[in-house]
């Protein structure tokens, strides 16, 4: 479970959005918002990237801050926008690289480690792109290895900034339905960005909604209506 409490987000101690007190069990949740509203700035405190300006996130009751810079990547994943794929690299070997966390020194993949990028291949449906070279890959292609990236990895969360931005409707729908699979057969807190109102209320996802108005970040179940969402995030 995500908690968190006494939460504001910003930077250099300047106060940019109290997050209200959260409960979160494992799934999918899509962060809505106005374009510089405190998406990605909640998004990297979440991960560790900055520190909060005050309060607290636990994961399963441990400080997400308080984990060592070694031990982050092994329960938090985050994908930037701009995805980070490495060209000339076999998409089997560029999905071993979200194994570094857990391996030694020198990167030897160990069976548990081959074990978990061939399952990421698997439950990704990217088998037939192993052995496919990164650069040759279309966008949504990309994306989809990136985040079986992060899958391999073996964290408790993934968050995604944007992940489907330039995507056509066919590979944005692709996407976030295999995201919503991963979220709720695999028990992953997933948490993604997202512009695409219509289609983040017909995944079926729960809504992390940020009011710019009122400087709040706040729950919102499946189901809230669509005026609602937009009189909260976009007023």
């Amino acid at each position: 479970m995500i908690t968190t409490k006494g939460l504001h987000i910003g930077y250099k101690q300047q106060k940019l959005i109290k997050v209200e007190d959260l409960q979160l069990s494992a799934g999918v949740y899509i962060l809505i918002g106005k374009n510089g509203s405190g998406k990605s700035t909640f998004l990297k405190t979440l991960t560790g990237t900055i520190p909060a300006v005050s309060g607290k996130i636990e994961l399963n009751g441990t400080s997400i801050h308080a984990l060592s810079e070694s031990e982050r990547p092994k329960h938090i994943a985050f994908v930037s926008t701009q995805f980070p794929v490495v060209d000339f690299l076999k998409v089997s070997e560029y999905l071993a690289l979200g194994r570094s966390p857990h391996t030694a020194f020198f990167g030897k993949l160990q069976p548990r480690d081959k074990e978990m990028v061939q399952n990421a291949l698997r439950t990704l449906d990217i088998e037939h792109l192993s052995e496919r070279f990164t650069n040759e890959l279309s966008d949504g292609e990309r994306q989809m290895v990136v985040i079986a990236r992060t899958f391999a990895q073996g964290t408790d969360i993934i968050a995604l900034d944007e992940p489907t931005a330039f995507l056509d409707y066919q590979n944005k729908s692709e996407i976030v339905e295999k995201l919503m699979e991963l979220g709720q057969s695999h028990g992953k807190f997933i948490i993604l960005s997202s512009h695409d109102l219509d289609q983040s209320i017909a995944s079926g996802a729960d809504f992390l909604i940020v009011d710019r108005k009122e400087k709040t970040l706040s729950h919102a179940p499946a189901g809230t209506s669509k005026q609602n969402i937009i009189e909260r995030a976009f007023s």
